[in-house]
């Protein structure tokens, strides 16, 4: 899965695809590993609301 977020490292957004690990139960507050498909890097992040970005 891939999501489009801001890169630490490449200081734009990109696309950023998440790594899953198969025992980790997740929900939207517990950080995630993403990794930047333009660099590389991988980076802790909290998820996306589960709600529309837009509307606030």
């Amino acid at each position: 899965m891939q999501e489009n977020r801001f890169c630490d490292r490449c200081m734009q957004k990109t696309l950023q695809e998440i790594v899953e690990n198969e025992e980790t139960i997740y929900t939207y507050k517990r950080k995630k590993i993403y990794k930047c498909t333009m660099c590389g890097s991988t980076s802790y992040k909290r998820g996306l609301r589960p709600s529309a970005e837009s509307v606030y």
